[in-house]
């Protein structure tokens, strides 16, 4: 059970503390959309150079802008769906799980805390404001509005005005100063391959389509004006007009080799992004060659990236959202956030094998397949055995 210190309900309690900070900094931070515009290299290395002095807006408003890419932000989901997926409970110390607390941690603003705190992970930083005024609410603070070096949350684009959050029972910041998670290594790649994209588009408007060539005489400049007419009304095609007694050439590559090359620059740009995120690609994009095989290996190099975030994400539940929940009038001690471990799926044969070991109710096959267990009188489908009919031959005395 859910012990409250004096009798008192969530709601009372977060009234109490609510009324002694006034207003939640969450309400008090004045949001602006981010800057959008066309980055390159360039933009992202004194973005860096910024962030390294204390001002990290510029950076932050270019991660913004990158998560636009669809392979960027499907890695990054995955990892973050994987701790959603794992399931978290709260056991207490007779080993027992607390369903209030388990359900409390598994509802939309629990999901919303989980995923701010695998934020760390890619912008290095993240935050969220609890309350527990009305229900339980999580709120998510931008990465960009919280200062690590001073221990702040800046109230607005410019850093003039900033609350502490030392001290704050109500917010968990997670971080370090100098540290803007793989963002920072994937942000390259993402701007080299929407370049890269832009380049493909205006070679495929170059020598994609074809080329139309016009020859007038050089004597009749009034052949001329009607060529040019004729090829500006006839579509958005390449034209060129020349006299009869001109030669024109043109050297490009072949269009086989001017698009293997630009895909393999979009594939090696989409590589290092899930190597940096997933730590491999293979569950991701297809392979040339041994895909099942390699695609093992690369699922268990994937699955040691989630095992690992488990790990971050319930350490974080236990050492910093616990006490945070004591302090609003929770009595948890002894107990402690756990992520199951999932057991191993079962075939049919290691059911059959397993119960020559142990007994194994029939419910949890009929369960586990999804067959409905047999009514009173109903007739059972099972393995016929053939019935032998022994034939016996009958031998005539000699004559």
């Amino acid at each position: 059970m859910v012990l409250i210190r004096n009798d008192l309900n969530i709601s009372n309690m977060a009234k109490k503390i609510t009324n002694k900070n006034e207003q939640l900094v969450i309400n008090q931070i004045i949001t602006k959309a981010p800057e959008r515009r066309v980055y390159d290299v360039g933009n992202w290395r004194q973005a860096m150079r910024s962030a390294d002095i204390g001002r990290v807006k510029p950076l932050y408003d270019l991660f913004d802008e990158i998560l636009i890419d669809g392979v960027l932000s499907d890695a990054i989901d995955k990892r973050i769906e994987a701790v959603l997926n794992a399931g978290v409970t709260f056991i207490d110390t007779q080993n027992e799980e607390v369903p209030e607390l388990t359900e409390m941690i598994n509802s939309s603003a629990g999901e919303q805390m989980l995923r701010s705190i695998m934020d760390q992970r890619f912008f290095g930083r993240a935050g969220f404001e609890v309350d527990f005024s009305n229900g339980f609410s999580c709120q998510p603070i931008k990465p960009k509005y919280i200062d690590l070096q001073h221990q702040k949350i800046l109230l607005n684009d410019l850093g003039d005005a900033s609350v502490s959050y030392v001290g704050n029972s109500q917010i968990l910041i997670l971080g370090h100063p100098l540290d803007y998670g793989l963002l920072l290594k994937a942000a390259p790649f993402a701007i080299y391959k929407r370049g890269g994209f832009g380049d493909y588009a205006q070679w495929i408007e170059l020598f994609g389509m074809p080329q139309r060539i016009g020859k007038y005489n050089t004597y009749d400049p009034e052949s001329r004006k009607l060529l040019e007419e004729a090829f500006e009304k006839a579509g958005s095609a390449p034209w060129v007009v020349i006299p009869k007694e001109s030669e024109i050439e043109t050297l490009t590559h072949s269009q086989s080799s001017g698009k293997s090359s630009y895909d393999e620059f979009r594939k090696a740009c989409n590589e290092e992004i899930l190597i940096t995120i997933l730590g491999q690609t293979l569950t991701t994009v297809q392979g040339e060659r041994g895909a099942r095989s390699l695609g093992d290996v690369h699922m268990e190099v994937e699955q040691n990236k989630h095992d690992g975030d488990i790990r971050f994400v319930e350490r974080i539940l236990n050492e910093r959202v616990r006490p945070m929940l004591e302090l609003r009038g929770f009595d948890l001690k002894g107990g402690r956030f756990l992520f199951p471990k999932e057991a191993e799926p079962l075939t049919v044969a290691d059911i059959v094998n397993l119960s020559e070991i142990i007994p194994i109710p029939a419910s949890f096959v009929h369960q586990k397949y999804g067959i409905p267990m047999p009514k009173d009188g109903e007739q059972i489908a099972r393995k016929q055995t053939q019935e032998v009919i022994e034939v016996q031959k009958t031998v005539e005395p000699p004559k």
